[in-house]
C-alpha cells in the first residue's frame, strides 16, 4: 500500500470539480492559477479555503481534478511537456527524485522575500521539502500522524488498563502493549493488536527502538532498515502475531483497508493508523466507544506522518501568484479552514493546536494535534518505490512466520541500496 493510495483513499476530497477548466493543456493565462489535484474537491475543506482565497486576491483557481490511477501519468507528462499546472500535487516519494532532475520550483526566494516564521509550522512536516543541496522544491499543508486507535468497551470488558490519554510511556511500553494485546485477544471472537498492516510502522517503530535513521540513511543511499535495531523492531511487532498469537496472521490481511474494517467490527481491539482513519471510523462505528492514545514507546516516543504535499513546477506559468495561494493554505487563516474537515493536522501549529474531539470520538482527538512535536519521517531517497517494491514483498516470509525478519532484510540489502541509487 503506497502511502499516496492510502492519502487519496482517506483524505475524502470526493465530489465534483471546483472550478471548471480540466482541459488537455495545463498552463495557465496571467489572471489565473491552474491546480492539479488526484481527487476533486467540492464540498471538500480545500475547497472552501481555495474559494476564500479567490475572494481575497481576486485571482481565479482552475482546479483540474484527475482520478487517482491516471494522476501520476498525467503529471509526468506535463511536466515532460512543459506546460504544467501552477500548482500540483505530488507523491511525496516523487519530491526528491522530481527534485534532483530540476523539475520543481525552488521556494527559498519566495520564503525569505516574505520573512515567513517557518518556527510556526510542524518543523518535522515543513523540513521534509528541503533538498540536499538547501532547495525548498515543495509545500506541505498538512500531515496525518499515526496514532494507536483502541477499542475502550473492549478493555472495560477484558479489565485492562486503558492506555495513557497524555503523551507518555509511563506505563504504556513495547511490553505494556504486548501484554495488553494478549490480554484482549478472544480466540475466534477478537485479536488484541493489530500494528504490522500500516506501512507507517516500519519508521516508527525502529526509531523508538533506537535506530539512528530508520528505513534509509540520511543521505538516502544505504537501506538502513536492514541493520540489527532496526529489524528487531520489526520482528517485534511480527512476533504478536507469530509467538504472541495476539494479532491476526499476515494470510487474512491481504485487502486494502482491512484494518480499518476489522477495527470497525470489533475485531481488532488495538491498531496502528494514520489520522486519515477517523472519518471512516466515525462514520461506521456505531455500537462501541473508541479512542486514541499515542504509540508505545520504547527508547524514543515518536511517530511518522503522511505529509499532504503541493509544488510549483519550475515551469509554471504564473509562480508568483501559485506561492501566494500555497502560503494562504499554510496559514493560521487558511490552515483553520483545513481544520474542519477533521482528516489531517494542519502544518501551521497555532491551528494544530485547536483540535479537539467535540461531542465525536476520539475523545483525545488533541493527541493528533499533540504529535507534532513528536514526528519522525523516513529520509527522501531517488528511488524510494523502487526500494519499496524490492524489500516489503521480501518481508512476507517473516510475516508468515517463515523466517526472522534480519534474514529476509539482509538478503534484499544489495538489491535495494542499487534500486536507491535511482
Amino acid at each position: 500500500m503506497s502511502r499516496r493510495a492510502f492519502v487519496a483513499g482517506t483524505l475524502g476530497l470526493a465530489g465534483g470539480s471546483l472550478v471548471s477548466g480540466c482541459g488537455g493543456k495545463a498552463s495557465s493565462s496571467s489572471d489565473e492559477v491552474t491546480f492539479l489535484n488526484w481527487d476533486t474537491l467540492k464540498g471538500t475543506p480545500l475547497e472552501k479555503a481555495i474559494r476564500a482565497w479567490e475572494k481575497k486576491s481576486g485571482t481565479k483557481v482552475v482546479v483540474q481534478p484527475t482520478p487517482t490511477a491516471d494522476y501520476d501519468t498525467k503529471m509526468r507528462t506535463l511536466l515532460a511537456g512543459g506546460q504544467p499546472p501552477d500548482i500540483m500535487r505530488i507523491n511525496d516519494d516523487f519530491v526528491r527524485g522530481f527534485s534532483a532532475r530540476g523539475a520543481l520550483l525552488d521556494l527559498n526566494k519566495y520564503i525569505r522575500k516574505d520573512k515567513l516564521d517557518v518556527t510556526a509550522y510542524a518543523k518535522e512536516s515543513f523540513e521534509f521539502a528541503r533538498q540536499p543541496n538547501g532547495q525548498h522544491t515543495a509545500w506541505v499543508l498538512g500531515y496525518q500522524p499515526r496514532l494507536m486507535f483502541y477499542n475502550v468497551d473492549a478493555f472495560k470488558e477484558a479489565n485492562v488498563e486503558l492506555p495513557p490519554t497524555t503523551w507518555t510511556m509511563d506505563g504504556w511500553k513495547w511490553d505494556d502493549f504486548a501484554d495488553r494485546a494478549k490480554k484482549l485477544t478472544v480466540p475466534g471472537k477478537r485479536w488484541g493488536a493489530l500494528v504490522y498492516y500500516d506501512t507507517g510502522y516500519e519508521q516508527t517503530f525502529t526509531i523508538n527502538h533506537g535506530s539512528p535513521t530508520g528505513i534509509f540513511s540520511d543521505d538516502g543511499t544505504k537501506f538502513t532498515l536492514a541493520g540489527s535495531t532496526e529489524s528487531e523492531a520489526l520482528q517485534w511487532a511480527t512476533d504478536l502475531t507469530c509467538k504472541e498469537k495476539a494479532q491476526p496472521p499476515w494470510s487474512q490481511l491481504q485487502q486494502d483497508g482491512i484494518d480499518n474494517q476489522l477495527f470497525a467490527q470489533g475485531k481488532v481491539a488495538m491498531y496502528f493508523a494514520t489520522f486519515g482513519a477517523v472519518p471512516y471510523l466515525r462514520s461506521t462505528i456505531k455500537d462501541f466507544t473508541w479512542d486514541v492514545a499515542p504509540p508505545p514507546g520504547d527508547v524514543q516516543q515518536r511517530t511518522e506522518s503522511s505529509v499532504i504535499v503541493f509544488t510549483i513546477p519550475k515551469a509554471a506559468k504564473n509562480p508568483d501568484k501559485a506561492w501566494e495561494l500555497l502560503k494562504f493554505l499554510a496559514s493560521e487563516e487558511g490552515g483553520k479552514i483545513l481544520l474542519e474537515g477533521g482528516q489531517f493536522t494542519p502544518i501551521n501549529n497555532a491551528v494544530a493546536a485547536q483540535l479537539g474531539a467535540g461531542d465525536k470520538s476520539p475523545a483525545h482527538l488533541n493527541l493528533f494535534g499533540v504529535a507534532a512535536k513528536h514526528l519522525t519521517a523516513p529520509n527522501q531517497t531517488k528511488n524510494t518505490l523502487g526500494a519499496r517494491d524490492l524489500y516489503r514483498p521480501a518481508l512476507d516470509d517473516a510475516y508468515n512466520c517463515e523466517k526472522p525478519v534480519r534474514d529476509v532484510l539482509t538478503g534484499v540489502k544489495a538489491q535495494v541500496e542499487k534500486a536507491l541509487q535511482g
